[in-house]
Parts: C-alpha cells; structure tokens; sequence
C-alpha cells in the first residue's frame, strides 16, 4: 500500500496541542481519505471520499500503518521510552511535520546559507540579503577556506530531496 498526503493545509495560529490541519490521502494514487484536526489535542477527523463513509478502509489503513511502519518511542516520565505502533493518526501528523519542515528549509535555503560543520547545521547570513545569489556563496566559500573552517556539506549547493534529507536528520537528532 502506498500512501500520500497532498493539499495539506495548515494553520500555525490555531495549533495549540496538535497540528490544525486538514488534507487529502491518496491510497495507490487513489483520492482515498480525508482528514483534519482542530489543532487542540484531539483526534484527527477522518472520513472516507465518496457518497458513504468506508470505516473497512479506514481501518485496513491504520492496520497497515501499525503492521508496516516503523514504531515509534516515547518517555513521559523521563524514564525508559515504551515502544508503539505508528498508527494512521500518527502517519498523518508525520506528514505534516515533513510538509512544514519543507516549507522552513526552502525559507532558510533562499535567505540563509545552511551548512554542516563540525556535525551540526548552522547558516550564514549576509546583511540586508532577501535571495541567496552563487555570489554569495562563492563569497562564503572563500571565507570558509580562509579560516579553515571544517565545513562537511552546504545545503544549498545540493539538490533540494539531498539538502533536505540532511536537514531533516539534524531536525529529529533535536527531538
């Protein structure tokens, strides 16, 4: 089963507990499932597209979710993280954190130059800049080599998927 979430939209003011969302799942290329949460800490809504609510496909979904995806740890406590099924709920909310991640990186792609040093992302910025020119990364470059900085990769010379791979990894070693 392939799943997809197009049409996401997203509310940042009114995300309060969860993320207030809506969004549109595609089962194998299929317009399959709707969802949507209020953005204070309930449960998503979902609902089946066509005339009557499938609740069978709702659950073969959320079954093949826990069945196939990988689980997830938690601690509440501060303890020992407990181990858990990712759920169809929860693959939704992953979408969605994807999905705001790659509208933050593109933002800083184009204002900032983002790079890997010495195993963490940080960016440069240049004074009164709004679009990063090869200019100024040729500028950076230079600098960087000046100073012998230890500079492992720059962002925004690779390949959006590639540059956002990397962002990604340092974003969940912050969770």
């Amino acid at each position: 089963m392939k799943l997809e979430m197009k049409s996401i939209k997203h509310s940042a003011f009114q995300s309060q507990e969860t993320y207030c969302y809506e969004g549109v799942v595609y089962i194998d290329g299929k317009k399959s499932i709707h969802v949507r949460n209020d953005g204070v800490g309930g449960s998503d809504s979902q609902w089946t597209v066509g005339e009557k609510m499938d609740y069978s496909l709702l659950k073969k979904v959320d079954d093949w979710c826990k069945n196939n995806l990988p689980k997830w740890k938690m601690s509440s406590d501060g303890g020992d993280a407990e181990e858990y099924d990712t759920s169809f709920e929860m693959w939704c909310s992953e979408q969605v954190t994807q999905f705001l991640r790659r509208k933050e990186l593109k933002r800083f792609l184009k204002k900032d130059i983002n790079f890997v040093e010495d195993g963490e992302l940080r960016f440069c910025s240049y004074k009164g800049v709004r679009q990063i020119s090869g200019v100024h990364l040729n500028h950076f470059k230079i600098k960087a080599k000046d100073k012998n900085r230890s500079i492992e990769v720059i962002l925004n010379d690779l390949p959006f998927e590639d540059a956002f791979k990397i962002y990604n990894q340092h974003c969940d070693k912050e969770v």
